[in-house]
């Protein structure tokens, strides 16, 4: 996947995602997660907080879409899902 560092004084690693649960469970454009640095070198990816765009929620906001490599096939059923 690909993601980029929230800022410079960011320790989170920004990752945005579509996968397979977007047609009908969660949000169809794609949903975000942040890594974790776990001091190793590696990187923690805890896809239970998997969170919604803000443009999910309010037509007036613009939300960047997951680039084609962080287009997943499987179903992700973690984290936020459809908003209603």
């Amino acid at each position: 996947m690909v993601g980029s560092l929230r800022g410079p004084s960011s320790r989170a690693l920004f990752i945005p995602f579509r996968d397979a649960t977007g047609r009908t469970e969660s949000y169809p454009a794609g949903r975000y997660v942040e890594a974790e640095p776990d001091g190793d070198g590696r990187w923690i990816l805890d896809l239970n907080r998997a969170y919604n765009p803000y443009c999910a929620y309010n037509d007036a906001w613009r939300c960047p879409l997951p680039p084609v490599e962080n287009w997943l096939d499987a179903q992700v059923r973690a984290g936020e899902q459809r908003f209603h």
